[in-house]
């Protein structure tokens, strides 16, 4: 199931980060459920679409893509 939310912690020390669900739940992810980004292009806020995986094991997020690109600085 396709779902947005904002990243609310990053990826630090082996530990999940978060995504806050449209639906106001945390989402836990790891470097495996990034598509195709470094976790350093990442930041806390962005906006990013995820599938959920099977609640039953815990709110996990898998594929996910930022929803927006950030402008070269």
């Amino acid at each position: 199931m396709k779902a947005r939310g904002s990243i609310t912690q990053l990826l630090r020390n082996r530990r999940p980060g978060y995504i806050l669900g449209d639906d106001g739940c945390l989402v836990a992810f790891d470097e495996s459920s990034l598509q195709g980004l470094d976790p350093q292009e990442l930041f806390v806020g962005d906006w990013v679409e995820y599938d959920e995986l099977d609640p039953r094991e815990g709110r996990r997020a898998a594929k996910i893509k930022p929803l927006i690109q950030r402008a070269e600085e």
